[in-house]
């Protein structure tokens, strides 16, 4: 009498290879009814038991197989190792600051180029300029105000000046530090401020150093009593204006500085280099004129100060 061993139907894909070879003819060796194995080779099933009247050295080879099977499956189901996650993220940002990467010197080499470029296109133009200016004299729409009762408006500009810094290298190339058109705002009128409150005086030493006016102080006294009537100042009322230019060659760009044009104020921005061309240099001698003008509408990081 032979019996056909059945195999579970339900395997995974590691023992399905396995359980293929199970399905064979083993030889009776006892008289009897047939014996169902299936629950032996059943993943889920609990521990094995032989089953009565089944000699063990046909239980041995089975049972072997079915702990096989299991074993295959097993490592299957067992999840890999997770890779990356936020340990990595963490390994892989301090590599990339233990190992920065290096500049590229090309790039640089001609971004600087592009600077110092525009650096000598901007002193070519402003020399033209300073000298039409020192003409003219140029009465700009200006409002600088020192205190509540002292406005300065609607002054004269005179003495223009270019002062580039550089330096030229043995081959002939410039390397620019910077470019400064400055001028001053004003008649030459002499003025007289008298404050005797500390909170005053602080505030009008501030406007006047932020305006490039040195003063003259002194203590005011009456002439009878001869008691302090507070500090004096005397100056000439005449406002230090100036734009400069400051490569950034690494970058290719330029940074902007406008000081006093038009009213007590600073203003920083910063331009590609190659945006320092005839046109926008137009449009930024309009505002030094006091002219409508849209020189800052594509400026890159403005800053505005004031005293």
């Amino acid at each position: 009498m032979l019996i056909e061993l059945a195999t579970p139907r339900k395997a995974h894909a590691a023992g399905r290879a396995l359980l293929r070879n199970v399905n064979s003819v083993a030889p009776q060796v006892s008289q009897g009814d047939a014996v169902d194995f299936s629950g032996i080779l059943t993943r889920n099933a609990g521990p094995a038991r032989a089953p009565d009247g089944v000699p063990p050295d046909v239980l041995q080879p089975i049972a072997t197989l079915a702990d096989d099977v299991e074993s295959a499956a097993a490592a299957q189901e067992a999840p890999a190792p997770r890779e990356g996650g936020f340990l990595a993220e963490l390994e892989q940002e301090v590599r990339s600051q233990q190992a920065p990467e290096e500049p590229d010197l090309e790039v640089i080499e001609r971004n600087t180029r592009m600077a110092n470029a525009a650096c000598r296109t901007v002193t070519d133009y402003w020399t033209r300029l300073a000298e039409q200016l020192n003409t003219l004299k140029p009465a700009t729409p200006s409002r600088y105000v020192l205190d509540g009762r002292t406005v300065l408006e609607r002054l004269p500009s005179h003495g223009f000046r270019v002062v580039p810094k550089l330096r030229v290298a043995h081959s002939g190339d410039e390397h620019f530090e910077s470019v400064t058109l400055a001028w001053r705002v004003g008649k030459g009128e002499r003025l007289q401020l008298l404050k005797d409150f500390p909170t005053e005086i602080e505030r009008l030493k501030a406007r006047l150093s932020f305006a490039g006016i040195n003063a003259f102080e002194s203590q005011a006294r009456d002439p009878d009593s001869g008691r302090s009537r507070g500090l004096q100042f005397e100056f000439t009322a005449d406002v230090s204006a100036s734009v400069r230019i400051t490569p950034l060659h690494a970058e290719g760009k330029i940074r902007l500085t406008l000081l006093n044009l038009g009213s007590l104020e600073r203003v920083e921005a910063e331009f590609p280099a190659f945006a320092m061309r005839v046109g926008e240099l137009d449009d930024l001698a309009r505002m030094i004129c006091g002219r409508p003008n849209s020189f800052l509408k594509h400026a890159q990081n403005i800053d505005r100060r004031e005293p």
